[in-house]
């Protein structure tokens, strides 16, 4: 494997090299000149790139010409063209220095060597030594036999020193979408005759091998390739058995909202129990009557029932009155005032048993010496 590259080999590979890569390499070789590490100025075909960044010259040198004329063809020849993407334009300023060198227009001539470099040194790159190394590692990519991937052309797009921003302005086709297709993300890339002109804009504002580039990214947007998903997916399948399916079960509540309720249950049962107890203490109760027994005479408020004393109630001796002295009218009288006298005892003890209660109430208990009342209070 070869360590160096020419500039005519780069240039075969499809790379073109910008305005300020091409002034960097030209300065460089005047520089060498100037030192006498060279004979004079190199064409294309005898000058190498090496892997650390240095530039060599290998191959027979002419000296037919001045050396300002022949640094001034050289960097004729490493320039872009003129029909080049915007991205490769080279300045006015820049082409109007080498047609002041090479002598077509009518303006005095450079002086010196030194004069000529001075004056394409504000377009030149300022790192020459990264140029290089890009340059090296871009036609490195490009030739080494092996399977490129998309990878690759990101590097080799990179080692270009163009930004994404450059070359949308060059082709058309957003910064953001060549960022996806660098990355392998084509989801939003057209796979038909548009999408084949972007990749075209994208590898020649690149300067990359449009060839290349498309080989790489086609067969991955047919992979990629929707419609076809669509037809794979709708494939005719075998017949499918019928399965029953359980009811869903309810899920469970989340705890959290059972015990949202739970405290102001607890809160409503103890108020009821306590309403309850309340209640039952506080609420009168019906006076407890006295059993009645045989041995306490029953009281009647009746005025016309009359009850007979005991000594009423026992048998009269018989008295022995001379029929003479006690006629037979008198008798009834006697016997009403004395049984009326009785009827009147009789009368009044009715009435002051009636008047009195036939039975006390009982007494009230106390309140604090009730057994459910103790109980609560413990």
């Amino acid at each position: 494997m070869t360590t160096r590259v020419s500039l005519a080999e780069l240039a075969a590979a499809g790379f073109v090299l910008h305005s300020a890569e091409a002034a960097a390499i030209v300065i460089d070789l005047c520089r060498q000149l100037e030192r006498g590490e060279i004979r004079g100025i190199p064409s294309t075909h005898v000058i190498r790139l090496t892997p650390d960044g240095a530039i060599v010259a290998e191959g027979p040198i002419t000296t037919d010409r001045p050396p300002i004329a022949k640094a001034a063809q050289l960097l004729n020849d490493l320039l872009p063209p003129f029909d080049a993407p915007p991205a490769y334009r080279v300045p006015g300023g820049l082409r109007l220095i080498v047609a002041r060198a090479l002598g077509t227009l009518d303006l005095p001539p450079f002086d010196s060597l030194d004069d000529f470099c001075g004056a394409i040194s504000r377009f030149a790159a300022d790192d020459l030594v990264s140029t290089v190394r890009n340059l090296y590692r871009g036609w490195e990519i490009v030739k080494t036999p092996r399977t490129l991937t998309i990878s690759d052309v990101r590097r080799a797009r990179r080692a270009t020193g163009l930004s994404l921003e450059d070359i949308s302005s060059v082709c058309g086709v957003t910064s953001a979408l060549l960022r996806e297709l660098e990355w392998g993300y084509l989801k939003n890339w057209r796979n038909d005759a548009v999408g084949r002109g972007w990749l075209s804009g994208y590898a020649k504002a690149s300067g990359l091998d449009e060839q290349l580039v498309t080989s790489i990214v086609v067969p991955m947007l047919e992979e990629a390739d929707p419609s076809e998903a669509a037809t794979v997916a709708l494939v005719a399948s075998g017949p499918q058995a019928l399965v029953p399916v359980a009811p869903p079960v309810p899920a469970p509540a989340p705890a959290a909202r059972r015990s949202s309720w739970m405290p102001w249950a607890a809160a409503c049962a103890a108020s009821i129990a306590l309403l309850a107890i309340v209640g039952t203490v506080m609420w009168p109760r019906p006076p407890a009557f006295t059993d009645i027994t045989a041995d306490k005479p029953i009281a009647l408020a009746s005025e016309d029932v009359v009850v007979p004393s005991e000594a009423a109630l026992q048998p009269a001796a018989p008295r022995l009155v001379p029929a003479a002295q006690t006629p037979s009218a008198e008798k009834p009288a006697r016997r009403s005032v004395s049984e009326g006298g009785r009827v009147a005892k009789a009368r009044t003890t009715a009435k002051r048993t009636a008047q009195a209660p036939t039975h006390r109430p009982a007494s009230k208990p106390n309140f604090f010496k009730r057994q459910l009342l103790r109980i609560v209070i413990k």
